[in-house]
């Protein structure tokens, strides 16, 4: 059974149609990739998928579940989590603090588990912290605040604190976007040990070259309907795609 599935979903603001009957499904443990041109409705659908918006028509299910009229914060509990194309962090807070406070996004009254918090539950939350800063490489700069981290350090400070959620479906926003070669390649590195340990990733990127070696599959959208869908082999030969999307990096 996929994990994640959309059914006819369709988005209109006013008389915009920025989603149409978009229609597919994502199997456990795969990265599934979505692209298309800028307007092409992906993080309108990002939007949909976990909660921020509501669909005009259509259906979102996770596991078979019918999570379509649940609020942004049961989604998130439910393990449907999401990353933003800016990266939202406490510029103030340390590395270790915003992935700490990213633990408590699993609870339904946050605010009122961090005010009292007994210092076992706030020990167990730091050990939690540290386990993440090590899986995503970031123990070294656990004392630097956030706004002192350079760009593609605060992408990866982004995805920890999702992953903090513990997440089974990690939807990333354009995660590549802004990074050097090199944090490209520590990040892709990244993904697919967190694929590898059981987390389903669905992205948005416009790094056709990065996408094409990550993915498992790619769902190509075009002017809010899903163009075509396939491996990275067969949406490369696409002809539209080729034409309009991918160019020289086909």
């Amino acid at each position: 059974m996929p994990i994640l599935s959309l059914h006819e979903v369709t988005k209109a603001f006013g008389g915009l149609v920025a989603v149409n009957k978009a229609t597919f499904s994502v199997e456990p443990g795969s990265i599934h990739g979505l692209i298309g041109p800028n307007g092409a409705g992906k993080t309108t659908l990002f939007s949909l998928i976990t909660g921020f918006y509501r669909p005009t028509m259509g259906r979102v299910e996770l596991d078979g579940e019918d999570i379509t009229h649940l609020p942004t914060s049961a989604r998130a509990r439910k393990g449907l989590v999401r990353t933003f194309q800016g990266t939202v962090l406490f510029a103030d807070l340390t590395v270790e603090e915003n992935i700490a406070n990213g633990m408590l996004a699993e609870s339904s009254s946050p605010w009122t588990d961090w005010l009292f918090e007994t210092p076992a539950a706030r020990s167990s939350r730091r050990e939690g912290a540290a386990a993440i800063m090590d899986y995503s490489r970031l123990s070294d700069l656990r004392n630097v605040a956030a706004k002192d981290l350079s760009h593609g350090q605060q992408r990866v400070l982004g995805i920890a604190i999702a992953l903090a959620a513990n997440p089974r479906v990690l939807l990333l926003d354009e995660p590549f976007t802004g990074m050097t070669a090199s944090e490209k390649n520590r990040l892709a590195e990244m993904l697919g040990r967190i694929r590898e340990d059981g987390t389903t990733i669905v992205l948005v990127e416009h790094d056709m070259r990065t996408v094409m070696r990550l993915c498992d599959v790619i769902t190509v959208l075009n002017f809010g309907s899903v163009l075509t869908e396939g491996t990275p082999e067969q949406v490369r030969r696409h002809p539209e795609v080729m034409a309009a999307y991918l160019g020289s990096a086909a």
